[in-house]
């Protein structure tokens, strides 16, 4: 027979564990975080950054999962225990389920996909998991519920009939945060993140790992992995849909942020004049230019867009298309969307190169691509969470050679220059490119190199939608370059009036954010007397620090600090209040 005494001992009991095990949930702040990762596809360094979020002091318990589930898979039974033996997509579901529980918005929908608006419980990412954990202390914390025998397989088989423990039972082994209790040990740790074993930047800010691949994210190692793995992170995978008695879950929940993201830029000088603001006669600028570089007629019908291909990468999906006008040979063109993007309309960059290989750091097919480096323009929009429309050059584009494309040119628009001619295709180019659901028509910038760089300017001096421009290397005045060359002026250039240069094309895009990056090649410190006759203007337009330059001073090419640069300094033009 139970005594009254039995029953208050029970009673005291089950609200002791409760409490324990409510305490074990305990929800503690994670700061925002940054730090340097170097991306595996195009080798560039680049600071990942991670808001301040929530995350579980402990491991979600049996109890918990329990309570929310109705069931309990684990092999090592406990209460007290972390739940394991559960699968990923059943970790999704408790999250969900313990959100409606509470009033909160579920975090996951059909597949996985995340809503990164809701409230409620949720995954954390691997990034955060990383955040949370800092770097650990070498050796690692003794509390650590890791393995530390011998490896004879009778030791191993004698721990593993142990199993896991209490959680929070030896209190916090996180070196990087308080309180966080077993985040290295006990179970392995579920993260949102599709497995990638090289390091893949799918956003600078907040990311969630590849959009390709099966395996997802598990961190921290078990009862049963060893001490010295930490050479390897504590980082390892699992299928989406398989269990085993090692791997568990702690929840995290998203906090508000009221900062807009933000990517630390330097490097970038704006450039003044001494001069007075002078507003320059526009109208006379453009007439004067457009005589000399020549412009085909306006197209009788709207650009057709043909697809030819689609690909799901990493971290864009992206649509190699033709655009094609009448009388005219299709455009080679890649629209990149950025991985996990929210279907909101996106700034949008304007990528014109050689090829649309380059700017996406992939090889496909194009006649001049190469490797995925500092040229990556497209990925590395992608990257900063905006859209890229990368453009083949016409040169590599409208015939087999250089030289049977000029021809092509002037017999079909007699006295019109390759430039006049790309002024007027990307005028054509942005017509269709604002009519896209994804991109946002208001928020157009261009980046390009070199003969991209050139492009860049020319494009921006005579179509004022064109929003923030990059422009490296292009030869930033007349003399720095070969402007002479057939396809770009030819003899024509010789028609332009006495003084003319391309300070006057700076004129025309003022006052709208214009960024050269120089290398000490084609542009460097001889270009600031350019940029500084085109000072007075953006000074009389109320923008005097709007013209700026970044010089690298390491040759032709972008230095990687150079190209992760200009796409942040884009980005804070197109998405400034």
């Amino acid at each position: 027979m139970t005594t009254y005494r039995g029953i208050r001992w029970l009673a005291l009991t089950s609200l002791f564990v409760a409490i324990q095990l409510a305490n074990a949930q305990d929800m503690r702040r994670v700061e925002a975080a940054k730090r340097t990762v170097t991306d595996s596809i195009t080798g560039l360094p680049m600071t990942v950054s991670t808001s301040a979020f929530l995350l579980g002091r402990a491991e979600v318990t049996q109890a918990e999962f329990e309570r929310t589930m109705e069931k309990n898979p684990s092999r090592f039974h406990g209460a007290d225990r972390p739940v394991e033996n559960v699968t990923w997509q059943e970790a999704l579901e408790y999250c969900n389920r313990r959100s409606a529980a509470e009033g909160l918005s579920r975090c996951y929908g059909e597949g996985g996909a995340w809503d990164r608006a809701c409230t409620g419980y949720r995954l954390p990412t691997d990034a955060e998991w990383t955040a949370a954990a800092g770097e650990p202390a070498k050796p690692l914390p003794a509390s650590a519920n890791l393995y530390d025998g011998d490896t004879s397989v009778k030791d191993i088989a004698a721990r593993a009939a142990e199993g896991t423990r209490a959680v929070a039972s030896a209190g916090a082994s996180s070196a990087g945060a308080d309180e966080f209790a077993d985040l290295f040990g006990n179970v392995w740790e579920f993260c949102f993140d599709r497995f990638s074993n090289r390091p893949i930047i799918d956003s600078v800010w907040n990311p969630a790992g590849p959009q390709t691949g099966d395996a997802r994210v598990i961190r921290g190692g078990s009862f049963l992995t060893q001490r010295s793995q930490w050479n390897k992170g504590f980082r390892a995978s699992q299928p989406p849909s398989t269990r085993n008695p090692y791997t568990g879950f702690r929840v995290a929940r998203s906090l508000p942020t009221a900062a807009g993201e933000t990517y630390e830029i330097t490097g970038v000088d704006p450039v003044r004049s001494t001069e007075p603001p002078a507003r320059p006669d526009t109208e006379i600028i453009r007439n004067n230019w457009m005589r000399v570089l020549g412009k085909p007629p306006l197209p009788k019908r709207e650009m057709d867009a043909t697809l030819t291909q689609t690909f799901l990468e990493p971290a864009w999906t992206a649509r190699l298309m033709e655009l094609k006008l009448e009388h005219e040979a299709p455009w080679r063109s890649l629209l990149v969307l950025p991985a996990h993007a929210s279907g909101k309309p996106l700034p949008v960059i304007l990528v014109p190169y050689y090829d649309v290989d380059t700017p996406a750091g992939k090889n496909m097919g194009g006649r001049t691509a190469t490797p995925s480096g500092v040229r990556a323009f497209a990925h590395l929009a992608a990257q900063f969470g905006m859209a890229a429309l990368a453009v083949t050059w016409s040169g590599e584009n409208d015939g087999p050679g250089y030289l049977e494309v000029v021809a092509g040119l002037d017999e079909r628009y007699p006295g019109v220059t390759g430039l006049g001619y790309w002024i007027w295709q990307s005028q054509q180019i942005v017509n269709w490119l604002s009519a896209q659901p994804e991109v946002d028509a208001k928020r157009i910038g261009i980046i390009g190199h070199s003969l991209g760089g050139k492009m860049a300017i020319y494009a921006s001096a005579f179509d004022p939608r064109i929003r923030a421009i990059v422009s490296s290397e292009p030869g930033i005045a007349l003399e720095f370059s070969n402007y002479g060359d057939p396809w770009y002026f030819g003899e024509r250039l010789g028609m332009l009036p006495t003084g003319a240069d391309q300070h006057e094309l700076l004129e025309l895009i003022a006052p709208r954010p214009f960024l050269l990056i120089g290398g000490e090649s084609a542009d460097g410190d001889k270009s600031l007397a350019i940029l500084r006759k085109a000072a007075p203007a953006y000074a009389a337009l109320g923008k005097p620090g709007a013209l700026c330059m970044l010089n690298h001073r390491s040759g032709h090419s972008p230095t990687p600090a150079a190209a992760v640069t200009a796409m942040a300094w884009l980005h804070k033009q197109l998405t400034a209040r």
